[in-house]
This record gives structure tokens, C-alpha cells and sequence, in this order.
């Protein structure tokens, strides 16, 4: 949904419109019926015999095709629908539309049918039946604003819920994209792991060449050895966070951990861009479109409201009633038909001081959410401070790691063909291949880690458009 918030000015018939016209994302469950009266409550040896409570059953999540890749964009659509955070959002932001139309009924009057059935005897045989049906109206004329106050403070609460569904679903990206990252990430870094340990096994048999030509000694041997079996454990545990990362983001998806899921191969080069703006320009950005601030900023408005909603219940009521009936005995109609059509003035003359101390802890709530809103602020420009300089280093250390691969490679090539060319030591041979080796996790994680302080950025400041050229 689309934020119409600038300024900290809302435009509230267009979001409780947005708000109130969308379908529902799930069926809802009925709650199972719980006996826990056979269980105790205390005691110093306390233990819980109580069956547990059965869970409802979940909405059916959408499925993926095992066979087809998934791009970022695939799984974050997938995310949306099946995540439960963006069903509790909905429902949140549903039931507060719904408190927006109990306000409103306040205004319209009340009518009411009345049906009351009487048998009497008198005497030894004397029985009567009397039937009486009337209707009544009700309807409160003047109550110094206390409805449109709580009608104000309804919309205002609907609006900040919508908002912070918006938030949630923000939110739900940022995670998908975190998991998604991770999990490219051990993938590269597994498949990095399996070509040094092809290079590791080289080393092992040119040391064994060497033996064979009494070149090198058994020490070699084993020196090289000792260095592949070093490899194959890093391989090992990089196959294992695989593993891990794939059931965390098909958890964050909202799919089973073991579902089967493949990703679509990244490009070989990722097209990290330097970050042009300046940090001021997204706090100000942030400022404007982070839709928690929004909320918050309509959460205040919506307690201060309640306050002259509360202030309101000591003032006085004016009410209209009506009333027609009429009455059967016996099956014939009473001459006796009753009509009525009045007016009462309400006026609170004592109540326990109840008014003025709900006005005062009405007042209080409002205070604490302007504090709650001020601290949202700041956070948020913490966030975004934090987030802009992740990035820039980011940026920067994407180039060295890059410039470190290329000089470790050579690094790596050279001592190779001099230790089989019999004019270089196998330490050297294997300190190359260890710095080739933690270059490549270099680049794939400084690579990776300015796609995560991207996602973080754009998080932070309520919006997807630093993904373009604008960055």
C-alpha cells in the first residue's frame, strides 16, 4: 500500500479507504477448547501434566516448484503471502477499520422492539393475557463532540495501523533478503572451498612427483597432505552452512526447512555501485516515508483525541426519545394505544472525580506516545547513519578484495611453478594457496556484504528506489 504520509500531515479518508478495501490473506481459525482443571498451579515440585494445547491449523502456504530456480524478486513475493507477520498486520490493520465503523454507529440512533407477554388470574377463575409490542428510538442530540472525538481517535488508530502493516511488510523483505544473502553466500564460499581444495590436491601430488624424482622429502608429503586434509574440513563446514542457510530461508520464505529450493545463479560479477547521495539527503528521505514514524505520529493523535473523548463524558447529554405501542388483551386490541416523544438533559453532577482522573491518564498515554514517537525518530536516523557508512565501506572493500584475488592468484601460480620446477619450497607453495584460498571468501563476502548494507539502507529509510542508478 501505498504511504500518503509528507510532512507529518494525513490524509485519512484516503488511507482508511486503502485500509478498508483489500482480501483478507487467510481463513480465520476458532480457537479449540482448553481443560486445564485437572493440572496444578503451584507448589515447590511443580510439574506440568496437562496436555498441551492443540495449535490451529495454518493457512496452506503457496508451494515453489522444486525443479524451477528462484529469484530474489520470486522469493519475497512468496515471503509476503505465506509469512505469518504479514497476516497478523492485516488482520491488526482489519480490526482496527472495523473499530472505525463502531465509532461511527455512535451518531446514528438507537431502535429498539420491546415485546412483553403477561398472564394474570384473579380470583378463582378470572384469567387474563395481555400482549404489549412497542418500539423505541433513541438518539443522543448534543454530547459536546464526545463522539466525533472517539470517531477521530478510531480513524487515527485505523491509519497507524495500516501504517505499521506497511512497516511489517518492509520488514518481511529486509529478512528475505538477509536470509537470501546468507545462503549465496555459503554457496559461493562452498564452491570457493572446492576449488582450493582442487588446488590443494595438486600440491599433494606434485610434492609426491617430487618424491618419486627425490626432489622433495616425505616431510613434504605430509606437509601437503596435512594442508588438503585442513582444506577438506573448510569444504565440509562450508557445505554444512549451506545446508543451515537453505532451511533459514526457506523458513523466513514461509516455506518447510526441508523444502527443496535453488536459487538462479548469480552473475559473475556483481555490479556494486558506488553510493552518490549524501547521508542527508536519506535522513530527510527517512523522515518522509518510514511508515512506523507515520504511525507513531498518528498514534498521538489518535491518544489526543481520546482526550477530548474522556473530557467530553463530563459535559452534558442531550437525548431524544420515542416510543409507540400498543396492547392486546386476550387477543383484542387495548383501546389504550401509548405513543411518546420526549427530551432529557444529562448532566454529571458528581462522579468520583472518575472524568477528571480519566482525562489525566488519557493525557499521560498521549505524552508517552509523543515520547515513543520521538524516540522512532531518532532511532530511525540512527538506523540510516549506520546503514549509509556499512555501505560506503562496503563499496570500498569490495575493489581491495578484488585487488587481493587477483595478487593472491598470481601469488599462487607463481609458487606453484617454481616449486615444480624444483626451485621453491613447499611452505611457500602452501602459505600462496592459503592466501589464494581466504581471497576468494574475501571477495564473496565483501561482495555479498554490500548487497546486505543495501537492503539495510533501503530498510532504513522506508523505500526500494536506492536500488536503481540513483544509489
Amino acid at each position: 500500500m501505498r504511504n500518503h504520509v509528507a510532512r507529518g500531515r494525513f490524509n485519512l479518508h484516503t488511507f482508511i479507504g486503502v485500509l478498508m478495501c483489500g482480501i483478507a490473506p487467510g481463513a480465520l481459525h476458532a480457537e479449540q477448547a482448553r481443560d486445564w482443571s485437572a493440572a496444578p498451579t503451584s507448589g515447590p515440585n511443580f510439574t506440568w501434566q496437562a496436555p498441551a494445547p492443540a495449535l490451529a491449523t495454518s493457512p496452506t502456504a503457496a508451494a515453489i516448484a522444486p525443479e524451477q530456480p528462484q529469484t530474489l524478486a520470486a522469493l519475497t513475493d512468496l515471503a509476503l503471502l505465506n509469512n505469518p507477520a504479514t497476516r497478523e498486520a492485516w488482520a491488526t490493520a482489519r480490526a482496527q477499520a472495523a473499530a472505525v465503523g463502531v465509532a461511527a454507529s455512535e451518531r446514528f440512533p438507537s431502535i429498539d422492539a420491546l415485546v412483553s407477554l403477561t398472564r394474570s388470574t384473579s380470583g378463582a377463575t378470572s384469567a387474563q393475557t395481555r400482549l404489549a409490542p412497542s418500539v423505541s428510538l433513541s438518539y443522543v442530540l448534543f454530547d459536546f463532540n464526545a463522539r466525533g472525538a472517539a470517531e477521530q481517535a478510531a480513524q487515527y488508530g485505523a491509519l497507524a495501523a495500516n501504517l505499521t502493516q506497511n512497516r511489517s511488510l518492509q520488514d518481511v523483505v529486509l529478512r528475505v533478503e538477509q536470509a537470501y544473502y546468507q545462503f549465496l553466500g555459503a554457496d559461493q564460499t562452498a564452491v570457493a572451498a572446492q576449488e582450493t581444495l582442487t588446488t590443494a590436491q595438486a600440491s599433494v601430488d606434485a610434492a609426491r612427483v617430487r618424491r618419486q624424482a627425490g626432489l622433495a622429502t616425505l616431510g613434504d608429503i605430509y606437509q601437503a597432505e596435512t594442508a588438503l586434509a585442513q582444506t577438506q574440513l573448510q569444504w565440509q563446514r562450508a557445505q554444512g552452512d549451506v545446508n543451515k542457510f537453505r532451511g533459514v530461508l526457506c523458513s523466513t520464505v514461509g516455506l518447510q526447512v526441508n523444502a527443496a529450493l535453488q536459487l538462479v545463479p548469480p552473475p559473475t560479477q556483481i555490479p556494486v555501485r558506488e553510493v552518490k547521495q549524501t547521508v542527508d539527503y536519506y535522513l530527510t528521505k527517512a523522515q518522509a516515508l518510514r511508515p512506523d514514524l507515520a504511525a507513531a505520529e498518528a498514534q498521538v493523535r489518535a491518544a489526543r483525541a481520546r482526550v477530548d473523548a474522556t473530557a467530553a463524558q463530563g459535559r452534558p447529554v442531550v437525548d431524544l426519545t420515542a416510543n409507540v405501542g400498543t396492547v392486546y388483551t386476550d387477543g383484542h386490541v387495548n383501546d389504550g394505544k401509548s405513543h411518546s416523544l420526549g427530551m432529557s438533559v444529562h448532566i454529571p453532577l458528581f462522579d468520583g472525580r472518575r472524568t477528571r482522573y480519566g482525562v489525566e491518564q488519557a493525557q499521560a498515554q498521549a505524552d508517552q506516545l509523543a515520547a515513543v514517537r520521538d524516540r522512532v525518530a531518532r532511532q530511525i536516523e540512527l538506523d540510516v547513519w549506520q546503514a549509509y557508512f556499512d555501505l560506503e565501506t562496503a563499496s570500498v572493500a569490495v575493489d581491495s578484495a578484488r585487488a587481493l584475488l587477483r595478487s593472491a592468484n598470481q601469488s599462487r601460480e607463481v609458487a606453484q611453478a617454481r616449486y615444480r620446477a624444483g626451485v621453491g619450497n613447499l611452505l611457500e607453495l602452501l602459505s600462496a594457496q592459503a592466501a589464494e584460498g581466504n581471497a576468494r571468501v574475501e571477495v564473496i563476502q565483501s561482495e555479498l556484504s554490500w548487497y546486505s548494507s543495501l537492503s539495510r539502507l533501503d530498510n532504513a529509510i522506508g523505500t526500494f528506489s536506492s536500488r536503481d542508478a540513483r544509489i
